[in-house]
């Protein structure tokens, strides 16, 4: 349908003469001249080609010629042939290959698509009678599939056909697919938008009723709100727990209340909606409370008797403005309840410690020593069961033999320390052993002699010395350097310590 240039320049040089140009087609059954230029005899074109072929600018440097309105007759093999003097013909050869721009367009699937229906056709794009066949795709973020068919005409072209496939949903309304068309006769890609068109049933939304409705409360409705394709066509209130009450009166998608809110108003309200592909309703329980109250003046009975400075009417009335109380906030409530866990823990704590510093230290009195027991002065107690006590090691130095000698005495060889005592041995107070040692000194003439009168079958010490002694062993040190038991037995500060 386009024209076509076939061109075709001479060289000529200055030594040759130019005597004919001419064009040629070849056909299975041989080759058709088309065109001749003669620069003596002019210009010669076959009845076939004379109103759409001609020579652009005849001359004997240029055998150009133009093709107009080309179709498929027109496909084949051309050849250029330029005679001259004395060289003779000389040719060159080029092909016309007819091409066929498709026709395009894009056609909705024969079937609506419904959201949540079946897999169906979308859309299909056409690129009709096309030379080569046109290359058609569909391009888009959906998970679809495409389909391509092929349909060869009877002049040679093809048709091409590309359907888009996808189960329809709601969410893609108003997505666009594209279509694109690639063609050796297109300059550039031919690209076709589409937008789908879901359909499906109302979607509905109440609102109006923020669940603050009171008593007495003026210029209350409720709109039903839908989101359909197609749009809805249908509205109606109703309500399902009892007949529609007096002074409401439905508009359209509203519900309107006429008159103040009413107890009786509180029910179940529902509201339809319908469109061509279904009818869909929403349900809303709606509650009347009791008018919020507000702060008031409080009237109350005068006290007899009572100093208080509140304001009196003239009825004998106490008036007060406010509640004379404030409610404790949610912040100091949990403060003070914080307060007191921590008080009570912290209580629990100490007495914890108490009582592990009692048991400790009555576990420490009980314990079992290495210590000289008191027998008493009616040696009526029995002597407890001796124990071995290991001796000084000989190694150690003066000063600690000599404490060691102080404290337990030296029993090796029967000698004591001066005084005759231990510091282990010193039980009884300061002033009974004061009166004891008179009494002893009057009548015996030395310590061993009224050791022996008062306590005649007293062991003798041996080894590192008995565990028990009598009276006599115990000095008349201050009382700060004895402990006393409960039993009536007193052990050494020092031995106490370890």
């Amino acid at each position: 349908g386009k024209n076509v240039t076939l061109e075709c320049r001479v060289e000529m040089g200055a030594n040759l003469t130019h005597t004919q140009s001419s064009w040629e087609r070849r056909l299975p059954s041989g080759s058709v001249t088309v065109a001749v230029y003669n620069p003596l005899f002019g210009i010669s074109i076959p009845p076939e080609f004379i109103h759409r072929l001609y020579f652009r600018s005849p001359s004997s440097y240029d055998a150009t010629i133009i093709l107009e309105n080309v179709g498929f007759s027109d496909v084949g093999v051309y050849t250029c042939k330029v005679a001259t003097f004395p060289l003779g013909n000389t040719q060159a050869t080029t092909t016309v290959n007819v091409l066929v721009e498709p026709k395009v367009y894009v056609s909705a699937g024969s079937l609506a698509l419904i959201d949540g229906g079946n897999e169906t056709v979308v859309a299909t794009c056409i690129a009709e009678r096309a030379r080569p066949p046109a290359e058609v795709s569909w391009e888009s973020n959906l998970f679809g599939q495409s389909e391509v068919q092929l349909f060869d005409e009877v002049n040679g072209t093809t048709s091409t056909r590309v359907r888009y496939l996808w189960q329809p949903t709601r969410h893609i309304q108003g997505h666009k697919l594209t279509c694109v068309v690639r063609h050796p006769a297109l300059q550039s890609d031919f690209r076709i938008p589409y937008q789908l068109n879901v359909q499906y049933a109302p979607d509905i939304s109440v609102v109006g009723y923020d669940g603050d409705w009171y008593v007495g409360r003026e210029n209350v409705q409720m709109r039903c709100k839908a989101n359909a394709n197609p749009p809805a066509h249908h509205f109606r209130w109703i309500r399902l727990d009892s007949e529609m009450p007096e002074g409401v009166e439905v508009m359209n998608s509203t519900l309107l209340f006429l008159r103040p809110l009413q107890q009786n108003d509180s029910g179940v309200y529902r509201c339809e909606v319908a469109n061509d592909i279904n009818l869909r309703s929403r349900d809303v329980r709606i509650l009347i409370q009791d008018p919020p109250t507000m702060p008031s003046t409080i009237t109350a009975p005068v006290l007899i008797g009572s100093a208080s400075s509140t304001l009196v009417d003239e009825k004998g009335h106490v008036l007060l403005s406010s509640p004379t109380l404030e409610a404790l906030s949610e912040t100091n409530l949990g403060s003070i309840v914080g307060g007191a866990v921590g008080g009570a823990l912290f209580l629990l704590l100490l007495l914890s410690l108490v009582g592990v510093c009692y048991l400790r230290k009555q576990q420490t009195l009980h314990r079992n020593y290495y210590s000289k027991q008191y027998l008493g002065h009616n040696d009526l107690q029995k002597a407890p069961t001796q124990h071995e006590l290991h001796p000084t090691k000989a190694g150690s130095s003066s000063q600690h033999q000599d404490h060691d000698r102080e404290e337990w005495g030296d029993c090796h060889g029967e000698e004591y320390p001066s005084n005759g005592f231990t510091r282990a041995m010193r039980e009884s107070s300061h002033h009974s052993h004061q009166q004891n040692h008179q009494r002893e000194h009057a009548q015996y003439s030395s310590p061993q002699q009224a050791r022996h009168a008062r306590f005649p079958h007293s062991p003798k010490p041996q080894g590192n010395c008995s565990p028990y002694m009598s009276d006599d062993c115990y000095d008349s040190g201050p009382e700060g350097d004895y402990v006393s038991h409960r039993d009536g037995s007193v052990i050494s500060r020092r031995e106490w310590y370890v």
